[in-house]
């Protein structure tokens, strides 16, 4: 079985140059992305195997001569000097078309990769004008629900956006998880990024996953852990930049002094970040203390996956002021604003929702719509203009109507 990816409506090789990139974590669907491109690749090279990979790092021109294009390469960032090499070829390949008048071909090098501290150290330096990147995370619950119409929402809590846990959902959600943990984050992002203390690593790690949904105070983990903040702060850095966690971002106005300056923190994961909590199955997570938290994280999940699946130019901030008054996300297009609020259950009753700000009335933009995202499963319009919006329906409102 396969799930369809957003991500595929908007990718165009035509209009990408002659390699492209697919940046994101580890196992969620990024080579099975790149194998669904037209033309297909002609050969797979995966450096998550050593013998090639030592083959690679001993003469990287020579390997990759061997290897017919388009190419595949996953995890490419393991053979840092393979990048130079790719320059080498598709430079002379330009060198070629030019002399003879010829158009470029598709996209022939097709690479992923999961570390980005590695990452951005070689393909800025190797591949500049050469490569075009793209940003993929786990499913979306569009793409879950578009996959199973009849799958629960409790489950989306549980399995979180990880492809192999739908595909065959006789896995051990557990133990798949905690290989994921132990693998990746802590081998692939902290031990590489140079992590040495790597329990305290997974102490405030555990520590943010507690603290999904609300606002990030750095000075109090590394109080309650006894780990130097600046510590704490680099760490949270390098889980943001490898896509583990988002920070949202307070709205500012020259006009409004009253605005707090701390920002909320988010797991991209929902799945990753209920094991890190230590849930043992899907069962009454919603409806738990830390519901509200929890379907929070997933809603902010679900508009920046929309919003790098197709490449839409949205600014996400979050509206706090110092007296607590709060709209969990605004959404900022070219023309508009999007207010929207989250709400595990919400009914007909509008009167706890909060108003607009004035200081957003005094911009040169229009309050496009105020939206409620709840779990309810129609929309339905308010007596008072806030519209609601069900989860599963979230994504199809943002593509359709938000962009008007």
């Amino acid at each position: 079985m396969q799930i369809y990816r957003d991500f595929l409506e908007k990718i165009n090789l035509k209009s990408c140059l002659e390699a492209i990139l697919i940046r994101g974590p580890r196992q969620i669907g990024k080579s099975t992305l790149l194998r669904l491109l037209e033309p297909k690749v002609e050969s797979e090279i995966y450096f998550d195997d050593v013998s090639l990979k030592e083959q690679a790092i001993r003469n990287p021109d020579f390997f990759l001569e061997s290897y017919k294009k388009p190419i595949l390469i996953d995890e490419v960032h393991l053979v840092p000097k393979i990048f130079f090499t790719i320059k080498k070829e598709i430079d002379q390949a330009r060198r070629e078309r030019f002399e003879k008048n010829k158009k470029a071909l598709y996209a022939e090098y097709r690479l992923t990769g999961s570390n980005q501290n590695l990452l951005d150290e070689t393909v800025k330096e190797s591949l500049a004008g050469r490569i075009s990147q793209f940003y993929l995370l786990g499913l979306s619950v569009n793409e879950i629900i578009n996959f199973n119409s009849e799958i629960k929402l409790s489950e989306i809590f549980f399995r979180g956006g990880f492809p192999e846990l739908w595909v065959r959902p006789e896995l051990n959600v557990v133990h798949y998880l905690n290989d994921y943990i132990s693998s990746f984050i802590e081998k692939d992002i902290a031990r590489l990024s140079g992590v040495e203390k790597m329990n305290d690593f997974l102490k405030v790690l555990k520590m943010i996953a507690a603290r999904t949904g609300n606002l990030l105070n750095s000075e109090n983990i590394s109080s309650d852990l006894e780990v130097v903040s600046k510590t704490v702060n680099e760490w949270i850095d390098l889980l943001e930049k490898n896509q583990i966690v988002y920070r949202l971002p307070v709205y500012s106005t020259n006009l409004n002094k009253r605005l707090t300056r701390v920002p909320k923190i988010y797991f991209l994961d929902l799945g990753l970040c209920v094991r890190l909590q230590g849930h043992q199955q899907a069962d009454h997570l919603i409806h738990s203390t830390l519901g509200g938290a929890l379907f929070e994280t997933l809603v902010i999940s679900e508009a920046i996956k929309t919003k790098l699946n197709f490449k839409k130019e949205w600014e996400f901030f979050l509206w706090r002021t110092k007296e607590n008054e709060e709209i969990d996300l605004i959404i900022e297009t070219i023309d508009y604003i999007c207010l929207i609020e989250v709400k595990v259950t919400y009914g007909s009753n509008s009167s706890t929702l909060p108003k607009v700000p004035a200081a957003l009335l005094e911009k040169n933009k229009k309050i496009h719509k105020a939206v409620v995202v709840a779990t309810s499963s129609q929309r339905k319009t308010t007596e008072h203009g806030w519209e609601i919006v069900p989860i599963t329906l979230f994504k199809k409102y943002l593509i359709d109507e938000l962009d008007l």
